[in-house]
């Protein structure tokens, strides 16, 4: 990944374009997130009141919020990988290529959104059970997603979000034909980035998906694991810091009930 000192003005316009679009969703987050979704299983929420709309539009309101949050969480992340590609695609690439990479990547964390509704309504029916089960379900994530850090596939799928080149190089020619194959690159991107961090996901709709502090807290995780020196010793200090809170609260899920 090329350092952001040897960085063209054009390639810092294009960070800073994806930063600005970070941004951008960041505030629309804050103003489209729902009430009820700004707490979780492991901050102490309680069950959900019946939404009156109907559950297709409760759906596409979520949907359409996570998307946007993805945005603002996942942007800053991939914009060196967005710089790197566009150094090595820079004399063909076609008008579009770049855009095209980045709705691809966003496509991947779209769909996941599906997934993450029915987990967040599997928690909603959790919750029912009493806070203290409640809080148990929600430190076997944490138990899970610390254990995900430890594992070959996170760093399989580290390895090539910190350090894309070889998936650049090795596609560039399908990324500058078309849309269409700039498009399927960033899918191809987005799965890495799944692999990498759906157990950062799964934490963060247990502690409240809506939560503008959560979100920092993952997304600033994310960026440090991705991008900065030392991210993959990073992310497994910070695995081990999930599973000693999530083995704490499983004995002791007083401490979450207590302080709501």
């Amino acid at each position: 990944m090329p350092p952001p000192r040897t960085w063209s003005r054009a390639e810092l316009l294009l960070a800073g374009t994806l930063l600005a679009l970070a941004a951008a969703a960041w505030l629309l987050t804050g103003g489209l997130a729902m009430p009820g979704m700004r707490m979780g299983i492991l901050t102490g929420a309680h069950p959900m009141e019946p939404d009156p709309r109907s559950p297709l539009i409760a759906f596409g309101l979520f949907l359409l919020t996570w998307v946007v949050m993805m945005a603002a969480m996942m942007l800053p992340g991939i914009a060196p990988f967005m710089v790197g590609v566009s150094r090595l695609i820079r004399a063909r690439a076609r008008p579009g290529t770049l855009p095209a990479l980045t709705v691809g990547y966003l496509l991947v964390w779209g769909a996941v959104g599906v997934l993450g509704y029915l987990v967040v309504r599997g928690f909603d029916a959790v919750a029912m059970g009493g806070d203290a089960i409640a809080v148990r379900a929600g430190a076997a994530v944490l138990l899970i997603a610390g254990a995900y850090q430890f594992t070959p596939l996170k760093r399989w799928c580290l390895v090539r979000c910190r350090s894309p080149l070889a998936l650049v190089v090795r596609y560039a020619d399908q990324a500058v034909r078309s849309r269409r194959g700039a498009l399927l690159v960033g899918v191809g991107h987005g799965g890495y980035c799944l692999g990498c961090c759906w157990a950062l996901m799964a934490v963060l709709l247990a502690a409240g998906v809506m939560s503008l502090a959560w979100m920092a807290g993952i997304a600033a995780v994310i960026v440090v694991e991705k991008v900065l020196p030392g991210g993959e010793l990073f992310g497994r200090a910070f695995g081990a810091l999930l599973a000693g809170m999530g083995a704490l609260l499983l004995v002791a899920p007083g401490l979450v009930t207590a302080a709501a």
